[in-house]
């Protein structure tokens, strides 16, 4: 190889070493988002499903999470959008074993949970939820539910998918009041907080003066936990059944002894599974999020300052008392 050619090789060999260099930067700096998602006209299927809501068809949109290049769902569901153009998911169903955004929901369970706060809630009073039933809450309950937060904390993602949380929680946050971080925020401590009359005063404050009630579902543990990584440990193991009964509370707790683990735990019935919720950490027990959901470590010590005023299926609803 003569002089000439071995230094046309070099540089060529150089330019593509520059050329991989500056993609794998573009790649980093410009990540591929992993699924897409796609929005239709809600079918008559879909809108006959969603009828209990109350809304006009027009207003409802179908929204399907699927990888790139299929169209297999992942997840898929039915959302509304408010005079704000905020999204508000109504129901959500995971094709996956790991939620994707939203734990289901189904229209029957989500139509009635917001029939019970129109019944139990007083037109006068707040209603203290995450912001997306809150916007529910708003939208088709009637009550007040101020909190909202534009930076859609509390998605949930795979890790692999980390890549797609910012622009995820922008297109869910898109509408909200950029003013709203901050009270979510003050929700968020209030549901860490391990000081039961302190976290009352703060639910109290974002109610402004008026009566007030927390409305949760079991999954905002794991929400809380997307949001505040460092202040709450959550995990999950699913035992095959198709209920729960006191014997499989049995083996989840012979399981948590086996594993050494201390922290509260919770059962949730699944599709064809009981799901056990617990905390990897004993101290996360203390929390309130952990006394307001039914979680083992809630039953020694019963709630004073706030009182349980409905429960179906996930979802729990309690007034803070005066």
């Amino acid at each position: 190889m003569t002089p000439l050619i071995r230094l046309i090789a070099g540089v060529a060999l150089i330019v593509f070493g520059f050329a991989l260099l500056g993609w794998a930067i573009y790649a980093g700096l410009n990540p591929t988002v992993p699924f897409e998602t796609r929005f239709a006209p809600v079918s008559a299927e879909a809108a006959k499903e969603a009828d209990g809501f109350g809304l006009r068809a027009d207003r409802l949109q179908q929204i399907e999470i699927s990888p790139k290049d299929e169209r297999r769902p992942l997840a898929d569901g039915i959302i509304a959008r408010d005079d704000a153009g905020r999204l508000t998911p109504l129901t959500w169903r995971n094709e996956v074993t790991e939620p994707i955004f939203f734990s289901d929901v189904s229209a029957d369970n989500a139509s009635k949970v917001l029939a019970a706060i129109r019944e139990h809630v007083p037109q006068d009073a707040v209603v203290l939820a995450w912001w997306d039933f809150s916007r529910a809450i708003r939208l088709i309950a009637g009550r007040a539910a101020p909190l909202d937060d534009s930076q859609a904390r509390g998605l949930l993602l795979p890790a692999a998918w980390s890549t797609a949380a910012a622009p995820e929680r922008a297109r869910w946050g898109a509408g909200a009041p950029v003013g709203s971080a901050e009270s979510f925020t003050r929700f968020i401590d209030a549901l860490l907080d391990t000081d039961e009359a302190r976290a009352s005063e703060t639910l109290k404050k974002l109610a402004d003066g008026k009566p007030a009630y927390v409305a949760l579902r079991i999954s905002e543990v794991w929400r809380l936990a997307a949001a505040k990584p460092q202040k709450l440990s959550i995990a999950c193991k699913d035992f095959a059944a198709t209920g729960v009964s006191h014997g499989l509370i049995k083996s989840a707790q012979q399981w948590l002894r086996d594993q050494k683990i201390e922290g509260g735990f919770a059962v949730e019935p699944i599709s064809g599974a009981t799901r056990l919720h617990y905390f990897a950490r004993k101290s996360d027990g203390d929390r309130l999020i952990a006394r307001l959901l039914p979680f083992s470590t809630s039953l020694p010590s019963p709630l004073t300052r706030l009182s349980l005023v409905y429960q179906h299926k996930g979802w729990w609803i309690w007034r803070v008392n005066d």
